[in-house]
């Protein structure tokens, strides 16, 4: 199951890249599996669920002719270091910049993708977004879709927040875009980021990082990731763009992750909780 929830978002940028989402043909089964495999990014070591759950420097190169690098959050921070660069990823290693009111403003807002306004979206997000802080909410919404969307697999589409709900079904982005639907139906500033994610056997392939999407909620402070696919955030996650839903958002998505090599991983600390323990 959660192999594949990995597959949509980088079908998702092969179809941006080619026509809006509606009107594209769908691949076949193998067509997506190829598709798959071509964007992968090896991972020089395994990684531990010890190293996943702390921080993590990443030592990347990319080669493409254009600089490029991926975006900072509250959660990764990019260092451009000779002729590569270094990202860390934990809880709070970013120093990403508060959103104006009006990127807040953007983020609260429906759009075609997420149908945030939607009344089926709305009493799904009233009866599990309770709690006090953005965090209990953002946990108990998290979890309601990740047991909502139990019905079959389709890897081929990417359908909008009222779809999933109604299908229960989808991978990685479906996940994405009902969570934030639910949350901005909460009034939780929402976005949705897509990158790359360790695992250590997908596809046939061992130790890999491959094309996934999860969601940042904005708490008043910073913003948090939260992964109804994987279940959990973790020091795998590497953002390479952020978006809204719109899958005209991801355009270049491909080409960055096949330009890119991560040829250093450093675990430097492990995660609070696990080291007090």
């Amino acid at each position: 199951m959660r192999h594949r929830h990995l597959l949509s978002s980088a079908l998702l940028a092969a179809l941006a890249a080619l026509a809006p989402a509606q009107a594209a043909e769908p691949p076949s089964h193998d067509e997506a599996r190829d598709f798959l495999r071509s964007l992968f990014v090896a991972s020089p070591y395994r990684l531990n669920a010890n190293a996943l759950s702390g921080e993590i420097r990443y030592r990347m190169t990319t080669t493409a002719e254009q600089p490029w690098q991926p975006p900072r959050t509250g959660e990764q921070a990019v260092v451009v270091d000779g002729d590569g660069l270094q990202v860390s990823i934990c809880a709070d290693c970013g120093d990403e910049p508060a959103p104006s009111a009006d990127a807040l403003k953007h983020y609260l807002s429906p759009n075609a993708w997420v149908r945030s306004d939607d009344p089926r979206i709305r009493s799904f997000a009233r009866q599990h977004g309770r709690g006090r802080s953005v965090h209990a909410r953002m946990e108990g919404l998290t979890e309601a879709v990740r047991t909502h969307m139990n019905g079959p697999i389709d890897y081929r589409h990417y359908h909008d927040a009222v779809t999933a709900l109604q299908n229960r079904s989808g991978d990685c982005t479906e996940f994405a875009v009902l969570l934030t639907a639910v949350a901005r139906a909460r009034g939780i500033p929402t976005r949705i980021v897509h990158g790359i994610a360790y695992s250590g056997r997908l596809a046939g392939s061992t130790h890999v990082f491959s094309p996934h999407a999860w969601v940042q909620a904005w708490d008043g402070a910073r913003w948090t990731s939260y992964d109804a696919g994987f279940g959990q955030f973790g020091a795998g996650h590497i953002v390479l763009a952020i978006g809204d839903g719109d899958p005209a958002s991801l355009r270049g998505l491909n080409r960055a992750t096949r330009q890119l090599r991560i040829v250093d991983a450093a675990q430097i600390r492990r995660d609070r909780e696990t080291a007090s323990n």
